[in-house]
């Protein structure tokens, strides 16, 4: 019985067979060992090529094996060198930007009590955190069974701590007082650190950072807890003096302290100017809104200047971001049109019969695309709309276009500056008011919305401005025909002095005078806007700076002036600090970090004080008082005395909103009272504390701000016979009304 046959093709398979067999072998060997393989791969060669003689297919297959061997060598030397250069550039990095030690996960803790931490953080401070110990801490706070924490001694790497932070934020932070911030890191000096919002301290100050880069931190009043990762965001510093030093050089000065910083692109930077500074990545990578200085030989005079912003600034139209009640995000947009409409996506069009709902989230808009809605008809108008289609806004002239980014939608309205000042005086000022007011006032609106539109403040939005306070009420009233008039008796007129549109601020009702830039607590950077008094029969000059001056003078009942008869002029309030002392540290903490300049904490020890960086441990409040008055009556400075320190306030928005919180009533002059409002009508005010009622008495007069225009005096002065321009040139000395040049 034959078992097998054995024959030339069987032999052949046998040695195929053998040589795969060989080549697998050979590829093992030269993985575990190159000098190795080479001398088995030579050996090997010349023993195939004795044994395959008569067969050149043979020597084919080896030179084959040849190559495939010499490809994976260079393949595998490849990956060795790439691991090399990522292992060199990691070791280059800052080891403190890789893990987090002991000491700065101590710091992000702060806010949870200090018997939570782990004694072994507090031992070696310096030490990286492992995966063990903060598996220790989780359980310790009682979260091991909501997170989950591998245990072991492998050190934990900054982004992995971080992201389990964030989870014990959530679960243990239920007061919110750790916020997370894109900082611009200025200079660091010891644990002290220079940034964009002021002077903050680095609790874990052994982290070292890199001046001019941008980080992304965990803050707590003005402290900084911790770093999360360094930030790719881009920075503006807006408003900045700047020398260039050479052509990759500047030096500026900011909040007081003077940098010097390379930069990428000087492009139109020479000499000295004030501008944005925009910096990434420890450069300044571009320069923007200069405005050259006087000691600039290549400075420009003022119409040149005034001409070449126009040129750049103005327009026909403007891009007004509408807010979601003060949020610029929408979870959801809906829109109607009381014409027939057409929405542009991509290079589609559709085409939308009047009053049909407009579902944005139907037209499945991809994050960083847009989708545009315009009416037909120059006529028709726009309406944002709940999901029935029923209107929730006034109507918009133009168009509107609508942003998604990973926050969510946010709405843009470009129209043309005439149709948005028909909203815009329809909002600001009551159609009742005389002609020759709402005049002066569209005046103002244009004006001022030239001066916005060149700040480029919400560039990022693809805006120009808001549809707030923040810049001027818009759309929230309906347009009469009165406010149509007005605006189109004054098409394309502004105010202008030395070459330049006027900033033509204005506010509701005065106490009987109006103030300059002291009180935002700025320079007199505008000569227009002076102190005046409203009060036709006074001659010369006045001071109400001294407490018993303005006391005299707000508690007074026979004072006249143009804005009398609003119920605004005069006006008393009862305000219990220690009621609501959390929510006032709160807002005093919530607008330091806004404007940081204008906050200054004092720790008392005894009868000595001491400047600190938070109010923390001041206790209850004992007594509030006016610090300072300008001139016109207004507080500049209000100091509010607690247990062990003190804060002084300055700027009358900060003094309205802090001393705000602690209001239970106002009654204004007509009798009306305000029971819920949580904010002063004015800083012109004067307080005493009852010890009977144990409350504070606020005597005050005015509504708003208290500079430039006052709406109430310009509209008795229409009706006195004033016309417009006249009052225009009453509040903004030494202006010019005319035609805006294009």
């Amino acid at each position: 019985m034959e078992f097998f046959c054995i024959n030339y093709k069987n032999i052949y398979l046998i040695k195929q067979i053998g040589r795969i067999k060989w080549l697998c072998l050979d590829f093992v060997w030269s993985m575990e060992n190159m000098d190795r393989a080479a001398k088995v791969k030579k050996y090997r060669k010349k023993m195939m090529k004795n044994r395959y003689r008569r067969r050149p297919q043979v020597l084919e297959i080896s030179e084959n094996r040849f190559k495939f061997w010499l490809l994976t060598a260079g393949i595998v030397s490849a990956g060795l060198l790439f691991s090399l250069i990522v292992v060199m550039r990691s070791s280059s990095q800052r080891p403190e930007l890789t893990y987090v030690t002991r000491e700065e996960a101590a710091s992000l803790m702060c806010f949870l009590e200090e018997d939570s931490l782990l004694e072994q953080w507090k031992e070696d401070p310096k030490l990286t955190v492992t995966q063990g110990q903060l598996k220790d801490f989780v359980q310790k706070i009682g979260l091991s069974d909501a997170i989950r924490v591998q245990g072991g001694n492998e050190k934990l790497e900054r982004s992995v701590f971080m992201d389990y932070y964030d989870q014990i934020l959530d679960y243990m932070d239920l007061a919110e007082s750790v916020e997370k911030k894109t900082v611009l890191l200025l200079a660091q000096d010891g644990n002290i650190c220079q940034t964009q919002y002021g002077e903050y301290v680095f609790q874990a100050g052994s982290v070292r950072l890199e001046d001019f880069y941008t980080y992304d931190m965990y803050v707590m009043e003005h402290r900084i807890l911790g770093i999360r990762a360094q930030s790719e965001k881009t920075i503006a510093l807006r408003d900045v003096p700047a020398t260039a030093l050479d052509q990759q050089n500047i030096e500026f000065e900011y909040e007081k302290n003077t940098y010097q910083v390379s930069c990428k692109n000087m492009e139109g930077f020479t000499g000295s100017a004030d501008c944005t500074l925009c910096i990434k990545g420890g450069v300044v990578t571009k320069i923007k809104n200069i405005r050259l200085t006087e000691n600039n030989s290549t400075v420009k005079s003022a119409p040149e200047q005034a001409a070449d912003t126009e040129k750049k600034a103005l327009s026909d139209t403007v891009k007004v971001l509408l807010l979601n009640q003060g949020a610029v995000h929408y979870e959801q947009v809906y829109l109607t049109c009381d014409e027939q409409c057409y929405v542009k996506k991509n290079r589609s069009k559709k085409k939308y019969a009047a009053s049909q709902l407009i579902n944005i989230k139907k037209l499945k808009l991809k994050k960083g695309k847009y989708i545009s809605v315009e009416p037909a008809k120059s006529s028709g108008r726009l309406y944002l709309s709940d999901s029935k289609g029923r209107r929730t806004s006034k109507g918009y002239y133009g168009s509107i276009t609508i942003y998604r980014d990973n926050d969510g939608y946010y709405i843009v309205n470009k129209v043309g500056i005439e149709k948005y000042l028909y909203s815009v005086v329809a909002s600001e000022m009551p159609s009742s008011f005389g002609l020759e007011a709402l005049k002066a006032q569209a005046v103002c609106a244009r004006s001022y919305v030239y001066r916005q539109m060149a700040k480029g403040d919400y560039e990022a939005y693809h805006a120009q401005i808001d549809d707030s306070t923040n810049y001027q009420v818009y759309n929230k009233s309906d347009i009469s025909e009165a406010d149509i008039k007005a605006v189109e008796a004054t098409a394309g007129e502004v105010m202008y002095a030395q070459g330049e549109i006027v900033n033509a601020y204005y506010f509701s009702c005065s106490c009987g005078y109006t103030s300059g830039m002291e009180i935002w607590n700025q320079k007199d950077a505008y000569p227009y806007l002076k102190a005046k008094s409203l009060n036709p029969s006074e001659k010369g000059s006045f001071d109400l700076s001294k407490e018993k001056t303005f006391r005299k003078y707000i508690t007074s009942s026979n004072e006249k002036a143009f804005d009398g008869d609003s119920r605004y002029f005069r006006w008393t309030a009862k305000a219990e600090p220690s009621a609501c002392l959390k929510e006032i540290k709160q807002k005093i903490q919530q607008r330091e970090k806004i404007n940081p300049q204008n906050f200054a904490y004092y720790a008392r020890s005894g009868k000595s004080e001491k400047k600190v960086s938070s109010l923390k441990g001041f206790g209850g409040i004992e007594q509030i008082s006016s610090l300072k008055r300008s001139k016109s009556g207004a507080v500049l400075a209000l100091n509010i005395v607690f247990e062990f320190g003190r804060v002084e306030v300055r700027s009358e928005y900060n003094i309205r909103s802090v001393l705000g919180c602690a209001l239970e009533k106002i009654t204004y002059a007509d009798g009306t009272e305000d029971q819920y409002t949580r904010f002063l009508p004015s800083a012109y005010f004067s307080i005493k504390f009852n010890a009977k009622s144990r409350r504070y008495e606020l005597s005050g007069g005015g509504n708003g701000h208290g500079m430039g225009m006052s709406q109430y005096g310009a509209d008795r002065m229409s009706k006195q016979g004033w016309d417009y321009k006249k009052i225009l040139k009453y509040y903004y000395s030494g202006v010019s009304v005319k035609a805006v040049s294009k």
